[in-house]
């Protein structure tokens, strides 16, 4: 189990939507047989701020729907992997998941569009800005016609990727070649690792420590707070390279045929809810990522920061390849388009 600092929990209890709910709900609970099941599943463990976060959700939708909706909350892939996840709820096996956006892009080819070189380096405020904007809405309009499925309001971030080293420090984009690296998933992901002269192996968060402790990959793609949280650190990880190789977020989903039988009363509570806590959340998804390093590196983690001018050669060498791998990866012109528009529009004249 990790030690050190911990973000404090989500505790406050929203009371506007507590309120809201009484409101539109009344104070007269439904009966069982009028319930209906949401099942929500997330793949990360209890001490993860995102499985956090999503437990309080679950607790306040629950409780705002005052019995009209019976909330069960699955963390640590006791439901669904997230690897499966969005099939499962495309099939209708589960109404809601709030998975990482790696695990879109094989259903949903446009999402791979943001772990293209173009978002190589790039810091929060920025990512943040982009999904939140018109970019953001257009992949979620790909990803509801896809899979059957509503986006019920802005995403959850993780927080900037580095690689984590089992066998030797990387220092420089030449420290890449021949690693086999682990990734979460993604074929974006691994499009961007090969460029990089790297194996990449794409190897769920539960069976990741049995690959590390028999030695059959060499790094591992993720954040401080995955890794810390997970206690991976314990399974030989030594070294860490913080370039921020892309922003990853998690997108809360909701089964669509699920949707459409909740009252709007109950609609608004979902979003309602999501919404009061993104802004709390997100803040603490960037205080865990920092309280996360720092806990790494009391426990003998080796960080490498590269130079700002690392940062950018590894960008451009890698962006001279996008067009390639946007094509090998399926996304759609006018979203590569529209990612390199606005992100130039956002970074312009910034030191991002």
């Amino acid at each position: 189990m990790p030690t050190g600092p911990r973000p404090p929990p989500f505790r406050r209890a929203p009371q506007a939507i507590l309120a809201l709910a009484i409101v539109l709900f009344g104070a007269v609970p439904s009966t069982a047989t009028d319930a209906l099941l949401l099942r929500i599943s997330v793949e990360n463990v209890p001490e993860h701020f995102q499985a956090r976060m999503v437990r309080r959700f679950s607790e306040l939708v629950a409780r705002g729907s005052n019995g009209s909706l019976i909330v069960e909350f699955y963390d640590s892939a006791k439901l669904y992997r997230d690897s499966d996840v969005v099939t499962a709820l495309a099939r209708g096996d589960v109404e809601m998941a709030v998975p990482g956006i790696w695990q879109f892009d094989r259903s949903v080819p446009a999402t791979a569009a943001l772990m293209l070189p173009s978002t190589f380096g790039r810091n929060g405020k920025t990512m943040r800005a982009l999904v939140d904007g018109p970019f953001g809405r257009a992949v979620d309009s790909r990803i509801s016609a896809a899979l059957s499925c509503v986006v019920i309001g802005n995403w959850l971030d993780l927080g900037g990727v580095a690689v984590f080293s089992r066998t030797k420090p990387i220092r420089t984009a030449d420290d890449f070649v021949g690693l086999k690296v682990r990734v979460a998933g993604g074929r974006g992901n691994e499009e961007r690792m090969r460029e990089l002269g790297a194996l990449p192996v794409s190897i769920s968060s539960p069976d990741l420590p049995s690959f590390l402790d028999r030695g059959l990959v060499d790094a591992v793609l993720s954040t401080w707070e995955t890794i810390a949280s997970a206690g991976l650190d314990a399974h030989g990880l030594k070294y860490a390279f913080a370039d921020d190789e892309y922003y990853p977020f998690y997108i809360p989903i909701v089964n669509a045929a699920f949707w459409n039988r909740l009252t709007e009363a109950q609609r608004r509570l979902i979003t309602d809810t999501w919404a009061e806590l993104l802004p709390e959340a997100r803040a603490t998804a960037v205080g865990a990522q920092v309280s996360a390093r720092t806990t790494l590196e009391k426990r003998g983690l080796v960080v490498e920061v590269p130079a700002a001018k690392t940062i950018d050669a590894m960008r451009s060498s890698l962006l001279a390849q996008e067009g390639p791998m946007a094509s090998r990866l399926g996304v759609p012109s006018d979203m590569l388009t529209m990612l390199e528009r606005e992100l130039a529009d956002m970074t312009s004249g910034t030191d991002d």
